[in-house]
């Protein structure tokens, strides 16, 4: 399973962490799998030129996202790729669940 964990205090977010694998098919032909890559990886590339106002660390299990910015912009990129990963847990929420963190 697919776990996306998320904090923000009503104003702005600060983290966002994807781990796991959704396991809705063999690998290569999981698509859940290849919609939150896809979805996360232009995440972590549009982020990229915002320099210190974000720290990406790409590990080998998990993708871990820290905003130290109120930059609207981050804030809206961030926000964008939580409804795109909600619409995916909508029709699909045996394979990836969204959670705030507290």
């Amino acid at each position: 399973m697919i776990k996306v964990s998320y904090e923000s205090d009503k104003e702005r977010y600060s983290y966002l962490k994807v781990e796991g694998h959704a396991e809705f098919a063999d690998a290569g032909q999981d698509l859940i799998c290849a919609a939150v890559s896809s979805i996360v990886y232009g995440l972590m590339n549009a982020l990229d030129g915002f320099g210190e106002e974000v720290e990406i660390h790409d590990n080998e299990d998990d993708i871990e996202i820290r905003i130290l910015s109120d930059d609207q912009t981050v804030q809206n990129y961030i926000d964008l790729v939580l409804i795109q990963l909600k619409t995916i847990e909508y029709s699909y929420g045996d394979f990836i669940k969204i959670k705030e963190r507290k």
